[in-house]
């Protein structure tokens, strides 16, 4: 995507939650995408699988350009969200898995029946045929008893079975692109690990692309090539996550990776000062500037552009100009 630009247009104004995006994702590659809760992340996602709230948010700049192989590129961005066009590329494609599988999943309908829906109107399969995929794909996920759990209903199976009917579902058609959008949240640890290597599990077996959503910087270090850092919709870092991690280059970042806790450090955990601004209510310049101990004049008066920091590697801060110490 480039310059990517979505909005929720309220009564108390506008609010940009997406200002300005841009990444790439390849083939077989993943990213992550981190940051605190409102930076814009799942926004990003909705865009990508053109599925937000209308008439309140809408893209109202920038393209996501989707490029199939042996196909004709495609700009996601300025598809009806209802048409045939993007049906086709939904679900097959380019597949999600959603927050709360508990409000994902529909609670009278049987799981199996659920995940056989993309099989049917994308593979022209029928329904015995689409049931048995169900049934390979429950297996494939981890659940034990498939052909018993696949007539089970959502309210019959706990959070980590859920969580891996979603994952079902959204593998069902063979996606090239999966966003999983905080796909370990609410689970515990063991649940978590469970989950982080069935990702990886499918992605080494499929070659499919992954964009992973989520605020919690250790699934982000498993399963992230690449690592993309937003803050109030706009990214302010990005590079290899090895980088990012080892040597992060922006405030912002050096705050989120030293507010968490590590075994065998010594050190005090040091939380982001602050909060979030009101993004009603935008301050000038830098939107990290209020919270940040680096601060400068520059910092409070101009919005930072991208300072390259190695090959494939930016932040967005005025401390990386090169002059900026002069």
């Amino acid at each position: 995507m480039h310059d990517l630009q979505t909005q929720f247009e309220t009564k108390n104004g506008v609010n940009r939650a997406v200002d300005g995006v841009t990444f790439s994702l390849r083939r077989g590659e993943s990213v992550g995408i981190v940051g605190e809760s409102g930076c814009g992340k799942s926004v990003t996602a909705l865009s990508v699988m053109n599925l937000l709230p209308r008439p309140a948010c809408r893209v109202v700049g920038g393209s996501i350009v989707y490029s199939p192989v042996g196909g004709s590129p495609v700009d996601i961005a300025t598809l009806d969200p209802r048409g045939r066009a993007m049906r086709s590329v939904r679900g097959k494609h380019i597949a999600m898995v959603f927050q709360d599988p508990m409000s994902s999943l529909n609670p009278i309908v049987p799981v199996g029946r659920q995940i056989s829906e993309a099989m049917r109107a994308h593979d022209g399969v029928g329904r015995k045929e689409a049931n048995e995929r169900a049934v390979e794909l429950l297996d494939t996920v981890g659940i034990g008893a498939p052909r018993q759990r696949v007539r089970e209903y959502p309210h019959e199976m706990s959070g980590g079975m859920r969580q891996r009917v979603m994952i079902a579902m959204a593998i069902s058609c063979g996606p090239a692109l999966l966003i999983a959008d905080e796909p370990t949240t609410s689970l515990d640890v063991t649940l978590e690990a469970q989950i982080i290597d069935l990702i990886k599990r499918l992605r080494a077996d499929t070659g499919m692309a992954l964009a992973i959503i989520t605020h919690d910087l250790g699934v982000i270090a498993e399963l992230a090539d690449r690592t993309v850092v937003m803050y109030m919709g706009r990214v302010v870092e990005s590079g290899k996550s090895v980088e990012v991690f080892d040597r992060p280059a922006h405030p912002y970042t050096q705050g989120l990776l030293s507010s968490v806790p590590r075994i065998g450090r010594r050190t005090r955990i040091s939380p982001i000062a602050g909060t979030t601004p009101d993004p009603f209510d935008l301050p000038k310049g830098c939107l990290f500037a209020p919270r940040c101990p680096h601060a400068m004049a520059v910092c409070r008066e101009m919005s930072p552009p991208s300072f390259k920091v190695s090959d494939d590697r930016g932040a967005a801060c005025w401390l990386l100009k090169p002059d900026a110490h002069a």
